[in-house]
């Protein structure tokens, strides 16, 4: 059982050893369960590559259906085979593809997966026949499965070994020099320092369970929790620091080109120090020749102290439309500029969601706080277009007034104690 931290290579290195496991004539088979199609293609992609490495005797990549029991055409698995008669094979994480297997189990993102107690159960058994079972992953919240698994561990009432690997200690063991070497850039400890300092100011308050392995103790069955925003009066709402106003736009350049309507959120915050006041907050449902207007009389209600960006998912076309808009706003005096949303809503979201939970987070008592909470309360990624419009917006525009308000990274003059650049 392994809790670590994002992108230290873990999946890529077990491959390579699931290869010469199979490899062996007294080896054995390796079922690989990732909570996606893509992450078992990788998996099996990268398995291919280390057996052309180590010049072992290997089939290509192969994609084959997989009869399951459940799906009447089966489903579709990825796999190597080799010359030994074993093979390394990637399935889907449904339980009962594990029954009767032999040999090796490898869980990857386990915090990730729908059902993992029905998953552990099914692949326990593979134990009865010498086989074994890997587990790990990221954490995903204190009350998922995974870390209630880590817990029992520690607690010793499961019989499993338990490994944790932080950012720090992947550094430490040269992740960073190995970057630097497959990019051909020339490593420096002060380099070093800095890549480690902007993954931190990038993760923010996410970083202690992204990067440091400590779960978000958030509410049960949300990322937030309403209790942790500190309502105040109007009046004291900070009159300096920084000032955005972060739009999303839920509608692809398709939809905008139509005569359709769509949603549109934008919230205002304000950044003082290491506070964050949450100002106010609109959500409409506009045509498409509305929308700019609405974003440009806001602007004007917002003043030009208050940075203006604009967030709209789509590929070039997107893309084109938002940047276009955006140099509509600068020639008027705003400072506005488009941006691309980058990974999950709910990873998006965990900055603003700590930030409330460690009580840095103030929101102005007005006619939206109640609804505005409400919303946040209830969202927890799954479709839900008012909840998700004002989370996106919400996130967005926190996201943004942090990453410019980041302190300078801390560099240390020897030593490799990477505790002093986390930014928190």
């Amino acid at each position: 059982m392994c809790q670590k931290s994002r992108r230290v290579g873990l999946s890529w290195a077990d491959s390579a050893d699931a290869a010469l496991e199979a490899a062996q004539t007294h080896g054995a088979s390796v079922w690989y369960i990732g909570y996606n199609k893509d992450m078992a293609e990788q998996y099996i992609k990268d398995t291919a590559s280390w057996a052309q490495s180590f010049s072992l005797a290997a089939s290509a990549v192969e994609e084959f259906v997989f009869d399951d029991g459940q799906e009447e055409d089966g489903i579709l698995a990825f796999r190597v085979r080799f010359a030994s008669g074993h093979e390394v094979v990637a399935l889907s994480s449904r339980p009962k593809n594990l029954r009767s297997k032999k040999g090796h189990i490898r869980i990857d993102e386990a915090a990730f997966h729908e059902n993992l107690d029905e998953l552990l159960k099914a692949a326990i058994a593979i134990l009865m026949w010498g086989g074994s079972v890997s587990i790990w992953s990221t954490h995903n919240g204190a009350s998922n499965a995974f870390n209630q698994l880590v817990e029992r561990i520690n607690r010793g009432e499961n019989d499993y070994s338990l490994h944790t690997i932080t950012l720090a200690d992947a550094i430490a063991d040269g992740l960073y020099k190995r970057i630097c070497l497959i990019n051909r850039q020339t490593w420096s400890i002060e380099q070093e320092f800095e890549w480690v300092a902007q993954l931190y100011r990038d993760y923010g308050p996410a970083a202690r369970e992204e990067l440091d392995v400590i779960p978000f103790s958030g509410g049960e069955g949300s990322v937030f929790n309403r209790q942790w925003f500190n309502v105040i009066d109007p009046a004291l709402v900070p009159k300096s620091g920084q000032f955005c106003r972060h739009w999303d736009i839920a509608a692809t350049a398709r939809e905008i080109a139509k005569k359709t309507h769509y949603y549109t959120c934008g919230t205002k915050m304000n950044r003082s120090g290491d506070r964050t006041t949450i100002l106010h907050s609109l959500w409409q449902q506009v045509g498409p020749s509305e929308v700019e207007n609405l974003i440009i009389k806001t602007a004007q209600a917002d003043g030009r102290t208050c940075r203006v960006t604009v967030e709209l998912e789509g590929g070039s076309e997107a893309k084109i439309w938002a940047e276009s808009f955006c140099r509509k706003l600068r020639s008027m005096g705003y400072n506005c500029s488009f941006v691309a949303p980058k990974g999950d809503k709910v990873v998006r979201a965990m900055a603003l969601a700590k930030a409330a939970q460690n009580n840095q987070v103030d929101i102005v008592q007005a006619e939206f706080t109640e609804i505005y909470l409400d919303c946040l309360q209830k969202f927890d990624g799954s479709p839900q277009p008012k909840v998700n419009d004002i989370a996106d917006s919400s996130s967005g525009c926190f996201n943004e007034l942090q990453s410019r308000n980041a302190p300078a990274p801390v560099r240390q003059p020897q030593g490799r104690d990477l505790s002093q650049l986390r930014v928190f």
